[in-house]
This record gives C-alpha cells, sequence and structure tokens, in this order.
C-alpha cells in the first residue's frame, strides 16, 4: 500500500445539530494530504437545520455534499456515499463522532499491516460530560467491544461497527453494498461485517489509536428503547438470514429454557432493584440484553417469531 493512498470518508447524518458541527469541525483538521482526502457528508432527509447549515458552509473541494429528500437510513446513506467515494481505503464515520488531525494516518497504519482488510478504532465519551455507570460500560468496561481482543489479533465479526471503520476498497468491491432493507435501528452494520468476516475472516483488526469521540449523550433508557425495536425487526432478519451464527448472535437465548430463566421481567426487576444499591457496570449489559430478547420475542408484523 502507498504511504499515502486516497482515502473517502463517508459520514451519514440525519438532524445532526451541534454534534454533527462539532464532527465536521475535527474533519477539517485532519492532518493528512488534502490531495489524498474526500470527505463526503450525506444528508439523510434531515429535517431540522442541518441542510440549511451545510448550505451556508464554505467547505474545502475535497469535501462532497449528498443529500437526500427523505430519510433513508444508515444504509442507504452511507451506499450513497460508497457509490462515488473514489479512495483506495473507505472509512466509515458517525456523524456525532468528534476525531483527532492523526485520525486517518492511524487506520491507514493498520490497514497497511499483511492480512488485514477492515479496522475498528476505539470509541470513548466525551470527557467533559458526567461519567455515569452506564457511560463507563459503554466506552472504558475492558470486557466490553473490540478491545477485549487486543490490536494483534483478528477480531470476531460482531465488534467490527461502522460508527468508527475502515475498509479496503477491493473488499467493497467483494463485499457490494449495505443491505438497504434493514430499516430502522440496527443490524446493517452486523450484516456488512459478517459478509467481510465471510470473505476475510481473519482480516477483521481493533486499533485504539484510530478513536473517535462520541458527542452523543445518550441515556440507558434510550438504547434499551432502541434495542426493543431492533429484537422485534432486524435482529430477527439476521437471525434468519445466518442461522449458522445463531449463538454468535444470541439466538440461542430468545425462546431456549436458559433464555427464559434468565431473561424475564421477574429477574430484570430483581437485577434493577440490586443495580439501584450497587451499580455494577455488567449489570447495563444485561438490561441491554434484556431489551434485545424482549424485543425479539414479541416480533414485529411480518417479522416471524424465532424458535429455536
Amino acid at each position: 500500500m502507498n504511504k499515502n493512498p486516497h482515502v473517502s470518508i463517508i459520514v451519514p447524518v440525519f438532524n445532526g445539530g451541534n454534534p454533527f458541527r462539532a464532527c465536521v469541525s475535527s474533519l477539517l483538521e485532519l492532518d493528512y494530504p488534502d490531495g489524498k482526502m474526500q470527505i463526503l457528508l450525506i444528508n439523510d432527509g434531515s429535517t431540522d437545520d442541518t441542510a440549511q447549515w451545510l448550505l451556508n458552509q464554505k467547505f474545502p473541494s475535497y469535501f462532497n455534499i449528498i443529500t437526500h429528500n427523505e430519510n433513508m437510513g444508515r444504509a442507504a446513506a452511507r451506499n450513497s456515499g460508497l457509490k462515488i467515494a473514489q479512495g483506495d481505503i473507505l472509512i466509515f464515520l458517525d456523524a456525532d463522532m468528534v476525531i483527532k488531525p492523526d485520525f486517518v494516518m492511524q487506520h491507514v497504519y493498520v490497514l497497511s499491516k499483511p492480512n488485514v482488510v477492515a479496522v475498528s478504532g476505539l470509541v470513548i465519551a466525551d470527557r467533559n460530560e458526567r461519567k455515569t455507570t452506564f457511560q463507563y460500560y459503554l466506552f472504558e468496561y475492558r470486557k466490553r467491544g473490540a478491545k477485549q481482543f487486543g490490536e494483534k489479533d483478528p477480531i470476531p465479526f460482531n465488534y467490527l461497527i461502522t460508527n468508527n471503520m475502515s475498509v479496503k476498497r477491493g473488499v467493497v468491491e467483494e463485499c457490494g453494498l449495505f443491505d438497504e432493507g434493514y430499516v430502522g435501528y440496527g443490524g446493517e452494520d452486523t450484516d456488512y461485517a459478517i459478509r467481510l468476516w465471510q470473505l476475510y475472516p481473519d482480516g477483521l483488526r481493533f486499533s485504539s489509536k484510530a478513536m473517535s469521540i462520541d458527542y452523543q449523550n445518550e441515556t440507558l433508557h434510550d438504547l434499551q428503547l432502541k434495542m426493543e425495536s431492533y429484537g422485534r425487526t432486524n435482529y430477527l432478519k439476521l437471525l434468519e438470514r445466518y442461522p449458522n451464527h445463531t449463538e454468535d448472535l444470541a439466538g440461542n437465548w430468545i425462546n431456549t429454557f436458559k433464555g427464559k430463566i434468565v431473561f424475564n421481567p421477574i429477574v430484570n426487576w430483581f437485577v434493577k432493584l440490586v443495580y439501584l444499591v450497587i451499580p455494577v457496570p455488567y449489570f447495563v449489559r444485561y438490561f441491554i440484553a434484556y431489551s434485545l430478547m424482549r424485543g425479539a420475542r414479541n416480533p414485529a408484523e411480518n417479522f416471524p417469531k424465532f424458535d429455536k
């Protein structure tokens, strides 16, 4: 790989607000050569002032603005970027992420290593926000996320997250576009990661230096609602499409005996009670999983009940 390969950064946004503006500001501070960089901002039908704000900016020539007239979802937004991306390396970044000037160089460095085709970067919390147990679990708990595998060994597909991810162009050409059939929260990134992993099972890596700061001020309750919705819809689609990954996707906890013993309203109530007294980060994992199981046991219309 060339020392400075051409890089395209794809950033979908829907009603981005101040976090998106901070994200764009950090993109303008990257220390990668301008002539080797393309930044694609995809306004996915925002209904706030995002469109007008983008229109008012005087961006450098390597910035490209793509506008959807209606909200089409993250898969479609990323695909719009992929279809015009020119880079040898493609980086996906969420609109509420702020990055450091060396962000691109760190992704390029890991991808230059033998057999590496995709990289998941470290995501940390905004240091100015008060750290809750929920925030600690999401961003610092050592047994959560790709960081638990280290940086030398391959990571499983379910830890390759598109909020901060890079991939070689040739691999994308093999893998294809994101599946736009995943409408709503979740699923499209996991589906894509599985397809990448099936082609290159030893090619996925984690990098702590390719770091982004998450400026999304989400609560545990917010995430539980999204996970329950995901469980009722796209999660079931994933399980149906990839039955050989049922255990990897925790599908073996939905309607099995062990799953109904561990994830039921009574146990959930008891864990909540204990959590109020002893807010252990691992309990956050239980609450998220419980919401997912709750959703999967109550499928949305046109989604079959998972009975394995």
